[in-house]
């Protein structure tokens, strides 16, 4: 018969079987037998550190994008949202409710986005500082007749820039981008543009009131926007344009000596402008969209997988508190610090298991037992144990009679660790799965900072006085201690929460090696 959890199973039953041994001076294992498994995850995290693997060089440059790309995207999102709408009937019980809910909210915004391949109209953002000229230039050119008959069809919107908006803000759903400047960039700007170039927008850069600086300095700033993007991924055409030119002075000398000065009026000069829209832009039209398309389905996809971890913290969390027992427990009967380590490390490898299939990080077996060594590594290296013991400590004084029984406090902390350990994995993964990570990879730097982070979050005296009175009830010392003799099949039961998935018992004889 295959057993369900053979890390936990078969960790805790080695642990429990070298009790027994141990008790009765057979000295079968040597400690370097007993801790393999979390010397080898020990090692694995000294050799990163110490050797670590050279980062792949990225490149900045945009992805091509194309139609298939897009749809291919959209089927993958379709499949997410069928897994939401699986698992959240699953946890409510109410298929047809939940089912309805899910698609209702998702699906009609799927086929919405796959329509919008086929638009005819570029959105076009016209971007920049105040007064630099965005009003007048949108209006120039949506009169402008060299519009009129191409296709797509433009449509312009204004966005200012200012010390209360930052590049990361701005929106994402623009086909192409107009930045507007009238005169040099500022590191903000650029990053800006950068940004959208990156992203898979059409860029131009408009020097616009080039009117307003000396003739002579008008060519060297040019020059100075051109070497600026220079340094881009992409070609990004830099043009010099006069919106709203200021009059012209004009003085007229006449035959009998006297001279009339008037302003006369300077007819704006956008055509250079136009000229990078109808080369640069409009060719591109049908990868802009695209490219647009495909960051919209993403923004949804990334509101689906927030909504399935929810689902999925929610099952997570009797798995957690199963396993933190289970600890709590272990730690509790076994009198041999190195076997709690043993012990410790057999429950971290089926935390990882559980929680990893659960978010679709399907780890195989060794790779479950390597991840947990490093985890137990991790607790000791960051000295989480002597930090969950004296906080523990702390509240344990109010339960002075229970305060007397070190066991208890080194169960709770057991269970206090498990717990930590397990909330830093489900952030690791939820974050992992909005970002898109590999399903296949594990950074074990971001779940180290994800443990310290998790563990000063929860420290809490509310929180830890819960975790002691819970502790207290589940780890109550049997009325009458089994003789040594009569222990030849130790068995643990625990008393799990109600919100556990499935109560274990472990014995010696159900321990298949």
């Amino acid at each position: 018969m295959a057993l369900k959890r053979p890390i936990l199973v078969g960790g805790l039953g080695l642990s429990a079987t070298l009790w027994l041994f141990g008790s009765a001076h057979v000295g079968l294992f040597d400690s370097s037998t007993l801790l393999s498994a979390i010397a080898l995850g020990s090692g694995l995290w000294w050799w990163r550190h110490r050797n670590p693997d050279p980062a792949p060089a990225r490149s900045i440059a945009p992805p091509v994008i194309d139609r298939a790309r897009v749809e291919a995207q959209l089927t993958t999102l379709k499949a997410l949202i069928e897994t939401l709408t699986a698992e959240a009937a699953l946890l409510s019980r109410s298929s047809s409710g939940n089912a309805a809910l899910v698609r209702n909210t998702y699906e009609p915004q799927r086929q919405h986005l796959l329509t919008a391949l086929d638009r005819d109209t570029l959105q076009v953002a016209v971007v920049g500082d105040r007064r630099t000229g965005k009003t007048t230039l949108i209006t120039l050119l949506n009169t402008s007749p060299e519009f009129d008959a191409t296709s797509p069809r433009l449509t312009f919107r204004e966005v200012t820039l200012g010390p209360e908006s930052s590049p990361e803000e701005e929106d994402l759903a623009d086909d192409a981008l107009l930045l507007i400047t009238d005169g040099d960039l500022t590191d903000s700007t650029f990053t800006l543009l950068k940004q959208r170039v990156i992203a898979g927008q059409g860029v131009v850069l408009v020097f616009n009131k080039a009117d307003h600086h000396d003739p002579a300095d008008q060519p060297l700033i040019l020059t100075q926007l051109q070497q600026r993007v220079g340094t881009l991924p992409v070609v990004v055409p830099v043009v010099q344009v006069t919106a709203a030119p200021r009059p012209l002075k004009v003085r007229r000398h006449y035959a009998d000596g006297t001279v009339e000065e008037r302003l006369e009026l300077v007819e704006p000069a956008i055509a250079p402008l136009i000229n990078a829209i109808n080369q640069a832009l409009m060719p591109e039209a049908s990868t802009l969209v695209a490219a647009t398309t495909l960051r919209q389905v993403e923004a949804l996809r990334q509101q689906v997988q927030a909504d399935l971890n929810g689902v999925r913290r929610q099952r997570a969390m009797p798995l957690i508190e199963q396993l933190q027992w289970i600890a709590a427990a272990t730690a509790f009967a076994n009198p041999v610090p190195t076997l709690d380590v043993l012990a410790t490390v057999a429950i971290n490898g089926q935390l990882i298991m559980d929680l990893g299939k659960l978010y679709g990080f399907n780890l195989s077996l060794e790779e479950a037992k390597t991840a947990a060594g490093i985890l137990a590594s991790l607790t000791v290296k960051l000295g989480l144990v002597e930090l969950s013991t004296q906080v523990l400590t702390a509240v344990f004084k109010s339960h002075f009679a229970t305060y007397l029984a070190g066991g208890t406090v080194q169960g709770l902390s057991a269970a206090y660790l498990t717990r930590m350990a397990g909330l830093s994995l489900i952030d690791y993964f939820e974050q992992a799965t909005l970002a898109g990570t590999p399903s296949h990879s594990l950074s074990w730097e971001a779940i180290a900072q994800r443990l310290q982070t998790v563990i000063q979050q929860n420290r809490q005296l509310n929180l830890l006085q819960a975790l002691v009175n819970q502790g207290i009830s589940i780890l109550k010392p049997a009325p009458t201690a089994v003789p040594l003799a009569a222990a030849t099949t130790p068995t643990l039961q625990l008393t799990t929460p109600a919100t556990s998935p499935e109560p274990i018992t472990l014995d010696a004889d159900s321990i298949t090696a």
